[in-house]
Formats: structure tokens, sequence, C-alpha cells
């Protein structure tokens, strides 16, 4: 049976724990993709590889500009979640300072993040939270189911960082 198939009815989500490191894009789109491909979806190479991109994007922008959490507690989470024909993700980080695109000097070596996080997303954010904020997007790209939620933002479970330690990876 094809996971994909009763995705109208019922929406997929899993976390994911990071560090703050210059790792951790790396680890993120190895473990997006392991997520994908476990939910059996009918998505496209292109779109698989369009939600990696978007993902080191976002955990890049954490790494490098978000304010440290405090001792003990999760760096950078990562949910991702399918419901309907969307596939949406949000990186949680403790910096409550929302970011804001600029205008991208393509000669320099960084400072694309978000100008492609809105040339590729149907739909991106970001929302404050009591401990920090999270930065998302959403794509449109599984076929054949209702795309009835694609309009609105998922809302973010009520504690992206727990005051105590949850399992990297639980599910949601």
């Amino acid at each position: 049976m094809n996971v994909a198939t009763g995705l109208e009815s019922r929406l997929l989500s899993r976390w994911c724990d990071l560090p703050r490191s210059p790792i951790a894009s790396s680890v993120a789109r190895r473990w997006v993709s392991a997520m994908l491909a476990s939910w059996d979806l009918s998505l496209s190479p292109d779109h698989e590889a369009t939600i990696v991109e978007l993902t080191s994007e976002l955990v890049t922008n954490a790494v490098q500009h978000a304010v440290p959490p405090a001792c003990g507690s999760s760096d950078i989470r990562i949910n991702v979640r399918v419901g309907g024909a969307t596939i949406w993700l949000a990186v949680c980080d403790h910096d409550p300072a929302l970011p804001t695109r600029r205008a991208p000097d393509f000669l320099a070596e960084s400072g694309r993040g978000l100008f492609l996080v809105d040339a590729q997303a149907d739909q991106w954010g970001a929302v404050p939270h009591e401990n920090g904020k999270y930065v998302w997007f959403s794509l449109e790209c599984l076929d054949g189911t209702d795309a009835t939620n694609a309009k609105e933002t998922p809302p973010c479970p009520p504690s992206p960082f727990p005051m105590t330690s949850s399992a990297p990876g639980r599910i949601a």
C-alpha cells in the first residue's frame, strides 16, 4: 500500500534535534531525505531535491545567525509534516529575532538563503514562539491528493523546545 493514499485524512509529522555545528545542514539533508522516503510518498526527484535544499538553507541560517540556546537544551529542531498535497518543514531555534530577506549579492559567497527559499517554496514565513522562533516553508508537491490545507500555515506544536528532553526524531 502506498502511504500517500490516505494523506487527506491524516498528518504525518516527525521531529529531529540537531547540534549547532557546521555539520548540521548535512545531517538535516540526510534526515529529511530518509523521512520522506520512509513515508513512501509519490514525490518527484526534483521536489525532493528542492525540499532538501531549502531545509539546508534554513538550518544553515539557524547555525550561522541564531543565538545559542541555554545549556542543556536542543540547539536546533526540525519538524517535517505531510498533509494533503503539501509538505511543510520548520526549523526551530532559540533566537527570537525573526529573519529578514535581503537583496542578494550574487557575487558574494553567502547571503542568498532566504532569497532561494522565497523563489522555490510555495509559501514561507517566520513565527515567534515562547522559546525563540521557527522558520518554515511549504511546497505543494504530492500527486493525487487534495490540497485544501496548503493555503494555511500548519501550527507549530506548542513546545518546539520542551523543558524536558525528548528523544531525537520523536513522533509529534
